[in-house]
């Protein structure tokens, strides 16, 4: 049976009720006190889920989001904030964060805060396993479009066809902030795609894709695309 695998970053103790309720859904749980050992272990383990107790915190949240999704770009994160930081809620959420979880905590609030996080995370799971069944060509399952049916379908089309299938699922309907779940996933393949097409030459894909090659190298960093 699959087990989501959770880190906790908490320079000080994390909140005993979150590793609690944590354990109590029969999730693997790790606690990291530096942000050094939580890059080091994303680098070596499989964790999905992360929470960042931001109380406290003192490197920029930016810049540490932007170095974790680096690592691993499917990673689900959310934030513990102290009481009162509600006006830092859309910096958090502009900047990678998924879930926002405000102290003191209650295990009503985390039971919910797990629930949508771990949607997201079988979502994501999905969408690979999706993207693999694609690409086999051992694959007896997916029978793919005609160069002829791809032509006459946009891909506006293409792209509310595969989304309505996704979100068509009772569990996917009480998902949040979709826009930042999505637009990674169509964004990466893009660029892949643009690779593809330009022989892996990143000049002739910055220029096809209409952006300079730093920028280029900047996503492929954060979508962590290996250039063959």
């Amino acid at each position: 049976m699959y087990r989501t695998k959770i880190l906790v970053y908490s320079n000080k103790e994390p909140p005993a009720i979150l590793l609690k309720m944590i354990k109590k859904n029969g999730l693997n749980v790790r606690v990291a006190k530096t942000i050094e050992s939580v890059f080091e272990l994303l680098h070596k383990k499989a964790y999905k889920l992360l929470y960042i107790d931001i109380t406290g915190f003192k490197m920029d949240i930016e810049e540490t989001i932007n170095r974790i999704v680096a690592i691993k770009n499917d990673i689900v994160i959310t934030a513990i904030i102290p009481r009162n930081k509600g006006i830092i809620y859309t910096k958090l959420i502009n900047n990678g964060i998924f879930d926002i979880l405000q102290k003191p905590l209650n295990p009503i609030a985390i039971q919910a805060s797990l629930r949508r996080c771990l949607y997201v995370v079988k979502l994501h799971r999905e969408i690979g396993q999706s993207y693999s069944q694609k690409t086999s060509r051992t694959s007896t399952t997916y029978t793919p479009l005609s160069d002829a049916e791809i032509e006459n379908l946009g891909l506006d089309e293409l792209i509310k066809k595969k989304l309505s299938v996704l979100f068509s699922k009772p569990a996917h309907k009480k998902l949040i902030n979709l826009y930042s779940i999505v637009m990674p996933i169509i964004e990466r393949s893009f660029i892949e795609t643009a690779l593809q097409l330009s022989n892996n030459n990143q000049v002739k894909a910055s220029l096809l894709l209409g952006i300079n090659r730093n920028t280029l190298k900047a996503k492929m960093i954060k979508f962590n695309i290996k250039n063959d």
